[in-house]
C-alpha cells in the first residue's frame, strides 16, 4: 500500500452502513418527538427478543431535578417485566453506547399484553377457504359414524364429522390425490 491508501484507510468509517445510520438518524431525529427518539433508541440498542416483547416505549421525567429522563418500556407479560428488569443495567449500558442517555428504565406490563406485540410480528391471517360440499353418500357415512351417540351429542358430532370430511376433501383435491 502506498502512503495515500494507508492514510485513507485510517480515516475511512467502519462501514457504509454505519455512515448511513449516522446521516439518516441525525436528519430523522430532528423531526421525531422525544418519545419517538426513545423508541428508536430502544429498538436500535436491543435485539429481536426485546423487540418481540416490547409493546411501547416512552420517556418520563426523572425523579431528581436535572437528571436524564427515565425510559418507560411496556412489555407483553409480567414474566418479561421480571426478565428485562434483571438485565436493566445491560439495557442502560446499551443505550449509553449508542448515545441515548437515560437515568433509569422501568418495565411495565402492557394492558394490551402479549397479543399486541405478536400482532406486529405475525404474518397476515389467511382468508377463509370455501370447503367443498359432501356428496349424499359422504353425508350418509357421517350419519352412520355418529348413529350410536345420544342425541345432544349426536348433532354436534355430526357437524364436526361433516366439517372434517369437507376439510379432508379440500386437502385431497389440492394435493391432486
Amino acid at each position: 500500500m502506498n502512503e495515500w491508501e494507508l492514510e485513507f484507510e485510517a480515516e475511512a468509517p467502519e462501514s457504509i452502513s454505519s455512515l448511513m445510520h449516522e446521516v439518516v438518524d441525525e436528519r430523522m431525529s430532528a423531526r421525531m418527538s422525544a418519545n419517538q427518539r426513545a423508541a428508536a433508541a430502544w429498538y436500535r440498542a436491543n435485539g429481536d427478543r426485546e423487540r418481540n416483547h416490547t409493546t411501547g416505549v416512552f420517556l418520563k421525567k426523572a425523579r431528581v431535578a436535572g437528571a436524564a429522563p427515565v425510559l418507560g418500556v411496556y412489555v407483553d407479560s409480567h414474566a418479561m417485566v421480571t426478565d428485562f428488569g434483571v438485565n436493566k443495567d445491560i439495557y442502560l449500558a446499551r443505550l449509553a453506547n449508542i448515545g441515548f442517555k437515560v437515568s433509569g428504565i422501568e418495565f411495565i406490563p402492557s394492558r394490551a399484553g402479549y397479543h399486541a406485540a405478536r400482532a406486529r410480528h405475525e404474518e397476515p391471517k389467511k382468508l377463509p377457504v370455501e370447503l367443498p360440499e359432501l356428496s349424499p353418500q359422504e353425508l350418509k357415512e357421517a350419519q352412520i359414524l355418529v348413529s350410536d351417540l345420544p342425541e345432544p351429542l349426536k348433532s354436534n358430532a355430526f357437524k364436526a364429522v361433516v366439517l372434517s370430511k369437507r376439510r379432508e376433501k379440500l386437502e385431497t383435491s389440492q394435493n391432486g390425490k
